[in-house]
């Protein structure tokens, strides 16, 4: 067991460290990196389990793991993936790019990835790809070595309700927290966000298709806290030029353009609810409603906060008060008959009443 470390977003939206059990097998009979999935939590964020590819530090790919396609990962749950090095002759690799694919229409929402084998390992958190414009939601998922809840990121096969990405990538040694690394994220995001290679989520990426890679490979300062791998020697190096990267591709730069698909058509298609019939409370002062409610990639539950006495309709993207003795107590809503209750009230004439969305909760989950 090793610490696999990597880092989040807190509420002030400083990266901060954060360290994560990865598990992988002592001994195995051929040489394997160790994938671990952990899905969100507290909604139905689990789905289809991604086909995995793993690269080593000068783009040979090393290996890959594919799924059935009626495996899953349930809410709230870790997968732990053995990806053998059947493409490089089973010979010792490090993994140090790697790529999850949606091959199927379950989304799956991912709190958080570790890689690790025996030499090396680190991990990636969903507010990775949420800084960087990934579709994501809030999670209960207590994970880490401060149990922290980062959000979760989905991936899905045919961008059902605007979901953006079938795939992720990421380069695993640019997740490392180094202080210096993180006070370069900080200062500037697009070294981070802009910056293919290091990180990217793909909107129709397949299994067998190609990521981009540094070349020549990157070279670093030394970390002015603990030694090793800081920021970027040339930090303009890792920025993408203008319209360098297709993110839509389906193999690789430079194929030609796909005919428009019935999946294409979809896109555009739904709401931002994943599922109209369950509610979330929260109770955690972590948890922002009014970010996920104003948020433009955001997609997954209609959410209370009991901190913020705040209440969000993800299908309209809506926020109201909750109703209260010392709050509204009207055009609010109610969280004991968990209800929108209209202007005017209970007794609010018909045109008001016919505005108000109608809510029918068939399940419920409450984050403490």
């Amino acid at each position: 067991m090793a610490s696999a470390l990597g880092f989040i977003i807190n509420a002030a939206g400083l990266f901060v460290p954060l360290g994560l059990q990865a598990k992988y097998a002592a001994e195995t009979p051929k040489e394997a990196t160790s994938v671990q999935i952990i899905a969100g939590k507290g909604g139905q964020s689990g789905g289809n389990v991604p086909h995995i590819a793993l690269w080593d530090n000068d783009g040979s790919r090393i290996g890959q793991y594919h799924p059935g396609r009626k495996d899953k990962i349930g809410d709230g749950e870790v997968k732990t993936i053995m990806v053998q090095h059947s493409e490089n002759g089973n010979k010792q690799a490090d993994p140090y790019y790697i790529m999850l694919t949606n091959l199927e229409n379950d989304a799956l929402c991912i709190a958080a990835i570790t890689v690790a084998n025996q030499k090396i390992s680190g991990t990636f958190y969903g507010d990775t790809g949420a800084k960087c414009g990934q579709s994501w939601f809030l999670s209960d998922n207590d994970i880490g070595s401060n149990f922290q809840k980062p959000k979760c990121v989905w991936i899905d096969a045919d961008h059902s309700n605007k979901i953006n990405a079938r795939a992720l990538s990421f380069h695993l040694n640019d997740m490392a927290p180094s202080t210096d690394k993180m006070t370069q994220y900080q200062e500037k995001p697009e070294t981070l966000c802009q910056s293919t290679p290091r990180f990217s989520f793909w909107g129709n990426l397949l299994p067998d298709g190609i990521i981009p890679f540094f070349n020549p490979k990157l070279e670093y300062k030394e970390d002015s806290s603990n030694g090793g791998q800081g920021a970027d020697k040339d930090p303009a190096r890792v920025v993408d030029k203008p319209n360098q990267y297709n993110k839509a591709v389906y193999m690789h730069q430079g194929e030609k353009p796909k005919r428009s698909s019935p999946q294409a058509h979809r896109r555009g298609a739904g709401s931002a609810n994943h599922d109209p019939s369950h509610l979330i409370v929260t109770d955690d002062k972590g948890h922002d409603v009014r970010e996920v409610c104003s948020h433009a990639n955001s997609y997954g539950w209609d959410i209370a906060s009991t901190v913020q006495q705040v209440y969000c309709d993800m299908e309209h993207k809506q926020l109201y008060a909750l109703c209260g003795a010392q709050g509204p107590k009207d055009n609010c809503f109610d969280l004991q008959a968990k209800k929108i209750v209209p202007k005017g009230g209970v007794h609010a004439r018909a045109e008001h009443i016919a505005t108000v969305p109608g809510k029918e909760y068939t399940s419920f989950a409450h984050w403490k």
